[in-house]
């Protein structure tokens, strides 16, 4: 059986977690979250996030337990993009999210999970890029109630054809949303946005 979830912001922007949305996000699940080989997919119908077209697939399918006996899933992102006034953003992904804690809880303050994974696509200018997730993504779902940024520590290689490559080290497990980014031996101190 396949039960499908509709999150309909409307034809109109409203204002929802400090972000401008209308259209609507479309979910379809065949068991719950933490039942082993359900799959929960979700599309898009005229969603806009700040005036920004957002379009694609994200299919998580739940493995079940892995050697250490932690639940895991993957997650597959197809024909994903961004269309904005300067151009399209293009990706698609596979990664793997491994729930290293508050699995036998239904609080996600305890929640844990590390993300490891490569990304593929374009910029706005059309140039291609490839991402690469170097040390685990270590993401705090306890984080929320203080910041929007649930990252905590990991680093990515994001490297766009034609130019150095870039490294994103989240940090040291603080929740906060200040990265820095490597190019070329320097060291540029960020604040991403949420």
């Amino acid at each position: 059986d396949i039960d499908t979830l509709i999150i309909d912001f409307g034809s109109t922007n409203c204002l929802h977690n400090g972000k401008l949305r209308k259209g609507k996000i479309n979910i379809t699940y065949t068991g719950n979250y933490r039942d082993s080989l359900s799959v929960i997919t979700t599309t898009f119908d005229d969603y806009h996030v700040n005036d920004k077209l957002i379009q694609g697939k994200r299919i998580v399918t739940n493995q079940g337990e892995n050697n250490s006996g932690n639940m895991w899933f993957t997650i597959e992102v197809n024909n994903a993009s961004i269309t904005t006034t300067n151009g399209t953003i293009n990706w698609e992904s596979n990664r793997i999210r491994e729930w290293v804690n508050g699995q036998n809880t239904y609080n996600i303050d305890d929640d844990r999970y590390q993300i490891t994974g490569s990304a593929n696509g374009n910029g706005v200018n059309g140039n291609p890029f490839t991402m690469t997730i170097l040390d685990p993504l270590n993401v705090d779902l306890g984080c929320l109630s203080s910041s929007s940024c649930i990252i905590k520590s990991g680093t990515a290689k994001i490297s766009p054809s034609g130019y150095p490559d870039r490294i994103i080290n989240y940090g040291d497990s603080l929740c906060d949303c200040n990265v820095d980014v490597i190019i070329n031996g320097t060291t540029y101190p960020l604040v991403i946005g949420n």
